[in-house]
C-alpha cells in the first residue's frame, strides 16, 4: 500500500507541476526580467503547495510524512529523467521521441528545481530535535 501511494504521489507530482507550469508559461509578459521572476516565483509557490498537500495526505494516511516525501522526490526524479531515456532507446519512434523529449525537458527544467525546494521544505519544516549541550 505504501509503495502504491508513493508511486501515485510521484505521478501526481509530475502532472501537478507540469500542468501549472504550462498554464504559467502561457501568460504573455513582454518584460523578460518580470517574466523570469514570475516564472521562478511560481515554481516556488507550486513546490510549497505540493509539499503541504503531500504532507497533509501522508499524515491522514498514517505514513511518516518526512520519510515518504523523500521517496516521492527520488521516484519523481527517476521517473522524469531515466524512464523517458529508456523508452527512447527501447522504442525508437519519431512521434514518441517528441513526446518523451518534452517529458524529459519538463523533468529537467521544472522537476529538479521543484524537488529541491520540496526537499529543503521537508528538511527545515519537520520537527527536528536539537541537542544542545
Amino acid at each position: 500500500m505504501k509503495k502504491l501511494m508513493v508511486f501515485l504521489a510521484t505521478i501526481f507530482e509530475f502532472i501537478y507541476y507540469t500542468f501549472f507550469m504550462v498554464v504559467i508559461g502561457n501568460i504573455n509578459i513582454t518584460n523578460k526580467v518580470i517574466d523570469l521572476s514570475m516564472h521562478f516565483l511560481s515554481l516556488i509557490v507550486i513546490a510549497v503547495t505540493f509539499y503541504y498537500l503531500l504532507r497533509f495526505v501522508f499524515k491522514k494516511l498514517g505514513f511518516i510524512a518526512k520519510k515518504y516525501i523523500y521517496y516521492v522526490v527520488i521516484c519523481n526524479l527517476i521517473m522524469g529523467l531515466i524512464v523517458p531515456v529508456l523508452l527512447l532507446i527501447i522504442i525508437p519512434n519519431d512521434t514518441l521521441f517528441v513526446f518523451l523529449f518534452i517529458v524529459l525537458i519538463s523533468a529537467v527544467y521544472y522537476g529538479i528545481f521543484i524537488n529541491i525546494v520540496v526537499c529543503f521544505l521537508n528538511y527545515f519544516l519537520t520537527n527536528r530535535r536539537k541537542k544542545l549541550g
